[in-house]
């Protein structure tokens, strides 16, 4: 009777060790599921940033706003045909 009492009392040592273990381990999935989460959303955001940096390199690459862009903040112009000279 002895001896039936202390392995009852080992397996119930080893349910316990178990179900703390898998409660462990699901919080630890639980915290890893969140960081996969938080890294996509950053992930998403910085996309989101370069495909805007993107349009902003495509758009100041434009020769119009070059052409603006010179014009009124180097007041820069064309010359006109008497002032250009060929060089041979």
């Amino acid at each position: 009777m002895k001896f039936m009492m202390v392995i009852l009392a080992v397996l119930l040592c080893g349910a316990c060790f178990s179900g703390v273990k898998a409660a462990k381990f699901a919080h630890e999935q639980s915290n890893l599921v969140n960081q996969v989460q938080s890294l996509k959303k950053t992930r998403d955001q910085i996309n989101a940033e370069w495909t805007q940096l993107l349009l902003e390199q495509k758009m100041l690459a434009d020769d119009s706003v070059i052409d603006h862009a010179v014009r009124n903040g180097l007041d820069m112009h064309m010359p006109q045909a008497t002032q250009v000279v060929y060089l041979d």
